[in-house]
């Protein structure tokens, strides 16, 4: 058996996503970590976009990282927040990154 993903990345319980990709970043794909509980249910148009933007870099360079939130999007996340994440993973998470 063969590990290909690790999802969820739950940054809320203190996953972090750069020593990860570190150490396993060649290995397998990263899913998630963008805070579900805090940034996507409670967070401003700001924080999700920097939450969103932290992801990208932290694990987007040379592949094997999926973005998403790090854990279910609940009926308690605002649906804003949410479009507001694939507004910027689709103006940040192009290849190659240019921040």
């Amino acid at each position: 058996m063969c590990i290909h993903a690790i999802e969820p990345l739950e940054y809320e319980s203190g996953a972090r996503l750069k020593p990860l990709k570190e150490q396993y970043g060649d290995k397998i794909t990263l899913i998630g970590n963008v805070p579900a509980t805090f940034a996507l249910t409670f967070g401003t148009k700001e924080e999700v976009i920097f939450y969103t933007k932290q992801c990208i870099t932290e694990a987007g360079q040379g592949g094997g990282y999926i973005l998403g939130a790090g854990s279910d999007i609940l009926g308690t996340c605002k649906l804003e927040n949410v479009k507001i994440m694939i507004e910027t993973a689709k103006k940040f998470g192009k290849y190659p990154l240019k921040f």
